[in-house]
């Protein structure tokens, strides 16, 4: 893609610069003493302090506190409620069940369009299959078909007894978002046959969560080598082909709101603060005037990009290259002067809007723009010296310190998403992004958990217990119309009852769930908890 111009951000202004010390900015002093902290280095911008408080820094009173919403009360069927939210809970509410109902929808109608006139998907079949792919991103095979493989030590009985491979196949051969013929010629948006999908996760991203102080933007990449025309090839990533991703996460690594990259063409004419600058307005649009902390790396950064932000009550942080510092770097000391004074030293300049400009010297140098911090109060950041093997203490302005803490959120979102990816090789491009993004609504449901104050769950627990959701007790066994119900499916499912192997149609009216007709009494019957004649009350 096409960067932001480097022309636009000239030296040439007219506005002032003056040095640091000459402004009075906040309660600070800026030969204050330095606490001690653990640092992170530069180099490393993506990474989290992980001994630093994440509610450090700068805090102002109108910045919305990090309060996630916690689904009240469980509504598993009606008239019976479960006061405890449980990981399917927080799941649905992020991927609600009306959206799998778009999905069966449109992969019926495309099987219909196919010639496939008997798949009749269900939603029951749609969210087996869904689990059935999260198993997949944690229990990794070679091969698709081995999971249902004859071999003893091959055969994985959570997903073959859950649905047949040639079931699994089928769907997956006809999944689709949209209805195709629906589509207008006129309609110049690339990624039309996941507009229901993506609509939907980024409402429900919103509004699940009350945006944290300090949040991110970056990028994020979809792998995929495929043909596709907004296919994008970013070398520094550790799979520099796929899908461009402009991501705002919160420092906790929740993603808030997402726009994948179509291309320039589509946008049109960018605005005077480039392609880069309009991203990160666009995707900052809902947090206007609340006093939040946005941190981005200098892809994005400029000086009129910061100004910009100020005006909607946004306060601004971020690496900025050199020539997009205007009128800044005729006012800071030069690289030879730092230099001579040694690894540590800064210079620092600010407007009379405020904007705080940072030149400091670490193993090279490096330039932070905020409109929210400056050099003070100081820390230190260990580092090591490869020549002398051994570690110094280096004096670390503000900014960088706060940079450091903050500028990981979407970095923490590609770690977690990473760990048990869907990796699954797929031609269409539409259906790789389709389980990116289910495995990132995983780890946003895991985040409003963590968030919640329920007992602690790691990723791994948390995906297995959304992809194996059993039928909750107190609809198993509480009173209601548990009848059998013959569906019309063309498939038989295996029955639920744990005695019983065989497969069948019929399903429970209440529980939704294959019964053998004559496996009702037993799957609906609470066991007495029988005690033995030595055990003895406490």
């Amino acid at each position: 893609p096409s960067d932001s111009s480097d022309d636009e951000y000239s030296d040439s202004s007219d506005e002032e610069w003056l040095p640091e010390n000459t402004r009075n900015i906040g309660d600070t002093d800026d030969e204050g003493d330095a606490d001690s902290q653990d640092a992170e280095s530069q180099d490393d911008e993506g990474q989290d302090d992980e001994g630093q408080d994440a509610d450090g820094g700068q805090h102002d009173e109108g910045a919305e506190e990090n309060v996630h919403m916690v689904p009240a009360q469980r509504n598993v069927h009606k008239g019976h409620t479960c006061t405890q939210p449980q990981p399917i809970d927080f799941f649905r509410y992020l991927f609600p069940l009306d959206l799998i109902d778009v999905i069966v929808h449109n992969t019926n109608m495309y099987a219909l369009q196919k010639g496939k006139e008997n798949l009749a998907v269900t939603s029951e079949e749609m969210q087996i299959f869904l689990g059935i792919n999260m198993v997949m991103g944690y229990i990794r095979y070679p091969r698709t078909r081995m999971y249902w493989s004859s071999e003893e030590g091959l055969r994985l009985g959570i997903i073959a007894d859950a649905m047949s491979v040639n079931r699994y196949e089928q769907i997956l051969r006809h999944l689709h978002f949209v209805d195709n013929y629906t589509h207008q010629p006129a309609n110049t948006d690339r990624l039309f046959k996941l507009a229901p999908v993506l609509n939907t996760l980024q409402k429900t991203f919103l509004m699940a969560a009350n945006p944290e102080e300090f949040q991110s933007i970056d990028e994020q990449i979809i792998p995929f080598k495929g043909q596709l025309s907004i296919k994008q090839y970013i070398p520094k990533k550790p799979k520099p082909w796929g899908v461009k991703v402009w991501v705002r996460a919160g420092s906790s690594g929740y993603m808030y709101k997402f726009e994948i990259y179509q291309g320039s063409a589509i946008r049109g004419q960018s605005s005077s603060l480039g392609m880069a600058g309009d991203v990160v307005m666009r995707l900052c649009d809902d947090i206007k005037h609340k006093n939040h902390k946005v941190f981005f790396d200098n892809f994005f950064c400029s000086i009129p990009l910061l100004e910009a932000l100020k005006d909607l009550g946004i306060y601004g942080t971020g690496t900025c290259r050199t020539n997009r510092l205007k009128g800044a770097s005729q006012k800071l000391k030069s690289e030879k002067q730092l230099k001579k004074e040694g690894r540590g030293a800064c210079s620092v300049v600010s407007t009379n809007s405020n904007i705080t400009v940072t030149r400091w010297l670490d193993s090279s140098v490096i330039h932070m723009a905020s409109t929210c911090a400056g050099q003070s109060p100081e820390d230190t950041a260990q580092r090591w010296l490869k020549k002398e093997q051994a570690k110094i203490s280096v004096q670390r302005p503000y900014s960088v310190a706060l940079y450091n803490q903050h500028m990981g959120g979407v970095d923490l979102v590609d770690q977690c998403v990473a760990m048990y990816p869907h990796r699954r090789r797929n031609k269409r491009w539409y259906i790789r992004v389709f389980f990116h993004f289910l495995d990132v609504t995983v780890v946003n449901a895991w985040r409003l958990y963590l968030m919640s104050g329920l007992e602690k769950m790691n990723l791994l627990i948390f995906k297995a217990s959304v992809a194996l959701t059993k039928v909750p007790s107190e609809v198993r066994f509480s009173a209601g119309n548990h009848w059998p119900e013959l569906t019309q499916v063309k498939n038989a499912n295996r029955c639920h009852n744990a005695a019983c192997t065989r497969k069948t149609k019929y399903i429970c009216m209440q529980c939704h769930v294959a019964l053998c007709p004559g496996c009702f009494a037993n799957f609906h019957m609470i066991l007495p908890d029988y005690k033995s004649e030595d055990d003895e009350d406490v």
